[in-house]
């Protein structure tokens, strides 16, 4: 082929490939393996334009209760597939296990073994890196955050720690840890976290606000909500490129004394500040429902309980003109479903990779270092 094709042709041939090609094709030449290796080719890849996104779905079987995780493909069809074995074997190796959040392709793990870590994973190459939390004790309250830069495309986790002088009562000034994954190391950032963000993390105070983590100034910024959700029950997703703020309320059933839960769709109006637009209700007649996540196409998907929670939670898809509940055959014990976007992407390729088999050993070997600004 490069005797006949120019290699300007052939890389952009080769960028418009699916993840899976790419990988094979490592193999075929030097030139190609360094192309696609290289940092400048794995920042510009970007696949998810013309192939749909996946959700993950991590869930906890009611009859063997195991954690078991799944993927499907985001369009129409749904096609459900076994995700790689990653996942698995980092379960069987940490404690409590559970998904912080997604971004430009890669998942942020949690877990816990002699000490608290963090795992990066790309699915699309079954690749991880671990990542040590210096300074976890019962006596802190972490907040943790995970994004990729727009920008730098650099793996960023941001964690918030509130230490306890007096168990349960008073707290010290917060300490803003920031992880940069081209520097491979924690610092402690110059903070301006609104003081009043903190008193809601640990006081739960009654008026609640949304904190933004700007990830190439490391500076926060506050959201004040409305009054019609500041005073709610609310928890946050992602709609599309927009932040959505999801209010649950009770309503009772007309003629009876049953109740039945409601959910109100808002999302953040991106060119407007503080600006909220409410885009519908869920109203779907069960007892308790939980939103997980939406699909491209802006379908809630969500866990619903029956009457008394007698039947395990099932997994659906909610169309929101029709009202139409799909039921995607999974079902889950109470509160045990999460949802995660994510798309194919060559983040982490040119990383150590994070060897599953061994990683009992690794985590008692890996140290990262505390740097003081």
């Amino acid at each position: 082929m490069s005797e006949y094709i120019p290699f300007e042709i052939q890389v952009d041939i080769i960028k418009r490939l699916p993840v899976k090609s790419l990988l094979q094709f490592r193999s075929v030449s030097k030139q190609w393996k360094s192309l696609i290796d290289s940092s400048e080719f794995i920042a510009g890849y970007r696949f998810r334009q013309t192939h749909p996104q996946r959700l993950l779905v991590w869930y906890k079987d009611p009859v063997d209760l195991k954690q078991k995780y799944v993927s499907f493909v985001d369009d129409d069809a749904f096609a459900q597939q076994e995700l790689a074995p990653t996942v698995l074997v980092l379960s069987e190796h940490l404690f409590r296990l559970e998904v912080l959040g997604s971004s430009q392709g890669l998942l942020c793990l949690s877990g816990l073994y002699e000490d608290h870590m963090i795992v990066l994973l790309n699915p699309s190459i079954r690749k991880s890196v671990l990542i040590p939390v210096p300074g976890f004790s019962v006596y802190f309250e972490f907040v943790v955050g995970f994004g990729v830069c727009p920008i730098t495309n650099d793996p960023t986790i941001v964690k918030i720690k509130n230490v306890c002088t007096e168990f349960g009562t008073k707290f010290s000034s917060p300490v803003v840890d920031v992880f940069k994954l081209s520097r491979g190391s924690w610092r402690i950032a110059c903070s301006n976290l609104p003081k009043k963000s903190i008193q809601m993390m640990i006081f739960r105070c009654k008026k609640q606000l949304i904190i933004s983590f700007d990830m190439t100034t490391e500076e926060f910024r506050a959201i004040d909500l409305p009054d019609s959700l500041a005073y709610a029950r609310l928890s946050i997703s992602k709609l599309r490129e927009s932040l959505a703020v999801l209010k649950y309320f009770t309503r009772n059933e007309p003629g009876t004394q049953s109740e039945f839960e409601v959910c109100d769709v808002w999302i953040m109006d991106n060119d407007v500040l503080h600006s909220f637009t409410k885009l519908y209700t869920i109203n779907p007649g069960y007892e308790s429902i939980r939103i997980l996540g939406f699909t491209n196409s802006g379908e809630p998907m969500m866990v619903v309980f029956g009457e008394d929670y007698k039947e395990p939670a099932s997994l659906v898809v909610y169309e929101p003109n029709s009202k139409h509940i799909r039921d995607i055959g999974i079902h889950a014990e109470y509160a045990s479903s999460l949802v995660s976007s994510y798309m194919e992407t060559l983040l982490l390729l040119d990383q150590s990779d994070c060897n599953v088999s061994s990683l009992v050993s690794q985590m008692r070997l890996q140290d990262v270092a505390l740097i003081r600004d």
